[in-house]
């Protein structure tokens, strides 16, 4: 029986769509040239992402100081550092806080003496999801787009 049909919902583990804009956002201007000052207009049309939205999620960014914003004629967004000093770890976190996966992790209070049976496997997944994000920066993503690939797995080339 598919107890998640039978009871209508299907729940997935997913990026939310606020993290994604961050990251896409930020991947944009990664691929410019350095220092580049991009109209938030000309990113939300290159990543096909809300004006409303994008202006939260820069404004989120700009908070951790890993974009700055520039206002006038001129204005626009731009890197506050190179894209090989920003992490997809750091984006994501400017926005959605911590990655946790481990739920016990994700109250206030302590586990305790006796954490549930699979609090090491989660805590596992949260690790290894933490390094993956924190050794791809936006220079690989740029480079690995430059290059023509789409897509890479642990360990192999587009990292760093």
């Amino acid at each position: 029986m598919d107890i998640q049909g039978h009871f209508g919902y299907i729940e997935r583990m997913r990026l939310s769509t606020q993290a994604d804009y961050a990251v896409r956002a930020v991947y944009e201007l990664a691929r410019r040239e350095p220092g580049a000052v991009v109209h938030t207009d000309a990113i939300a049309a290159a990543q096909r992402i809300p004006g409303s939205r994008l202006t939260k999620v820069l404004q989120e960014l700009a908070r951790a100081d890993l974009v700055r914003t520039y206002r006038g004629s001129g204005g626009g967004v731009a890197l506050a550092r190179p894209p090989a000093q920003i992490t997809v770890r750091q984006v994501y976190e400017a926005v959605e806080g911590p990655v946790l996966l481990c739920r016990c992790r994700q109250r206030v209070g302590p586990c305790g003496d006796d954490p549930c049976d699979t609090h090491g496997f989660w805590q596992g997944v949260e690790s290894l999801l933490n390094r993956e994000l924190d050794t791809t920066t936006f220079a690989a993503l740029a480079r690995r787009t430059r290059s023509g690939a789409t897509g890479t797995a642990a360990g192999t080339p587009g990292r760093r």
